[in-house]
């Protein structure tokens, strides 16, 4: 019996799938061992044997991949390729920086825009790219699998193709879901295909919303920084002098914050809901406080030098639909994707100088990675820097070239913020400065944004400034602000606080999140 199943069988394909499965596993797999090492918390020897039996889960699974691809020898070549480029990219991102493709990340991996895609390619990854599909194309012309004519071994192979597709539409096992090539695979599918709720509940009909504030010319402004950390604000006691001209500014509160997520696309429109952090998985079902704002006949405005469209599914209305007017990169013959957020002065004083309540979302490009492209050359005081004319990522760079690159940014963040404020200085206005999340810098190997068990990548600035206009009006209001002297304010205090102090009332807003109601 054995005998005849064995004449049955392509042995060939099966040790070319093997052997394969085993270099798959070998070059990619070994960073999700070594990236879940480091958060086991058992013995080592425990954490060992752990870990050796979820690779000899994800070897199978592997195998059963490429053994399901050799049923045709066009598909195997190509599924092969795939497999050994994908496996590249994301063992890469997860061994240097800590990312893995998780479902949260991919909105941001397929809705990033191609100038950003280009800063994120090194030429690092490129060698390893190159290295790993030599590897597969190496392998390929040293087996040279052929179509096989065996017909037991072709239903074995479709089998395993089958059981192939099945797991990255609905994965078996949950060990398998964070390993490679499921988990980028699985998340991939969701992300495309998963069920999703495209229709956004307008909360600004839902509740009724009263405006207590008669002023007409009051206004609001609301700057999302990018991948701020609080810890290099000179303002919040960073030893380096990165925020010169916020220091100097009156009515001036700074506070450490903490983000609702690490992701941009979570974390914005979080910021922007009236549900906390708690609820995330609510914050995309509904619009947020710019639709309240719309429809109380403000004149809302959205300006930034990045996108965040491509996050929302094609039919899906986004936060930019929520105004009346936006200025985004894309399309734009004013500025391209991650222009230095400076060139946003001119449009934003351009708003300013219409008559009547507004206000204003601005969402910079500030301390994204590439970093040293975030400013102009002039604000270059730390150094050295990392170099522009070669590819790089942040894992290509030493650490002194990144942090340098990265507190200059956050110096003109400083200037950028406080040429907003001089343009405010002369109305009754605030303005409040909150970072989507903050980043890595080489905390327990990790860098950027994004990764899982990364409190430094939540810990972010949160300032809010008054203009002499408003405290004299509304005294009350900003001396609130002194009460929460010490205290971390999260994301959560957005949507109520600009509500709030704009004098608009309503049985949804919570005046115990809010920086303009004194804390009891």
């Amino acid at each position: 019996m054995i005998k005849f199943i064995q004449k049955q069988l392509d042995i060939s394909l099966i040790n070319t799938a093997i052997i394969f499965a085993f270099i798959y596993g070998l070059m990619f797999n070994t960073s999700v061992i070594l990236y879940k090492y480091e958060y086991y918390q058992a013995s080592f020897f425990n954490s060992i044997f752990e870990l050796l039996k979820q690779f000899i889960y994800a070897y199978i699974a592997t195998f059963i991949f490429f053994f399901g691809l050799a049923l045709h020898r066009l598909l195997f070549i190509t599924g092969s390729i795939f497999l050994f480029f994908t496996g590249a990219v994301a063992s890469y991102y997860l061994f240097y920086l800590g990312i893995a493709p998780t479902q949260k990340m991919m909105p941001a991996i397929y809705g990033t825009e191609i100038s950003e895609i280009s800063e994120l390619i090194s030429t690092r990854i490129i060698i390893w790219i190159i290295f790993s599909l030599s590897i597969c194309i190496f392998g390929i012309k040293h087996f040279n699998p052929q179509t096989t004519k065996s017909f037991f071994s072709r239903l074995l192979m479709a089998l395993c193709l089958f059981l192939a597709i099945n797991n990255i539409i609905f994965p078996k096992f949950k060990v398998l879901k964070t390993y490679f090539p499921i988990q980028y695979l699985h998340n991939s599918y969701v992300h495309f295909f998963g069920s999703k709720n495209h229709v956004r509940l307008d909360i600004s009909r839902k509740f009724d919303f009263h405006v207590t504030n008669k002023e007409e010319n009051i206004v609001g402004v609301l700057v999302i920084g990018e991948s701020a950390r609080y810890s290099n604000f000179g303002i919040n006691g960073y030893e380096r002098d990165t925020t010169p001209n916020l220091e100097k500014i009156d009515n001036l509160f700074s506070f450490q914050g903490h983000s609702c997520e690490n992701v941009t696309h979570l974390s914005v429109a979080c910021l922007l809901s009236r549900h906390n952090e708690q609820n995330l998985d609510k914050v995309k079902s509904e619009t947020g406080l710019l639709s309240i704002l719309t429809s109380l006949n403000y004149d809302t405005t959205w300006i930034s030098t990045q996108s965040i469209s491509k996050y929302y599914a094609q039919n899906e209305n986004t936060l930019y639909d929520e105004v009346k007017f936006s200025l985004i990169p894309g399309g734009s013959l004013l500025y391209a994707m991650n222009s230095h957020d400076g060139l946003m002065l001119p449009y934003i004083e351009a708003r300013l100088e219409k008559q009547g309540k507004k206000f204003i979302t601005v969402q910079l490009s500030g301390s994204h990675w590439n970093y040293s492209e975030r400013y102009p050359q002039e604000f270059t005081k730390f150094k050295p820097v990392q170099k522009k004319t070669a590819k790089l990522d942040q894992a290509s760079c030493s650490r002194e070239e990144l942090i340098n690159s990265y507190d200059n940014s956050i110096l003109y963040t400083d200037f950028f913020l406080t040429s907003l404020i001089k343009l405010l200085e002369n109305k009754n206005a605030f303005l409040i400065f909150v970072s989507d999340h903050a980043e890595s810098l080489g905390e327990d190997g990790r860098l950027g944004h994004g990764s899982e068990f990364a409190p430094e990548q939540r810990d972010i600035p949160f300032m809010i400034w008054f203009s002499t206009s408003f405290k004299q009006k509304y005294p009350e209001l900003v001396n609130a602000v002194s009460s929460y002297k010490g205290q971390i304010v999260s994301h959560d205090y957005v949507f109520h606080s600009v509500l709030h102090c704009l004098g608009v009332e309503s049985e949804i807003i919570n005046v115990n999140y809010s920086l303009c109601s004194a804390k009891k």
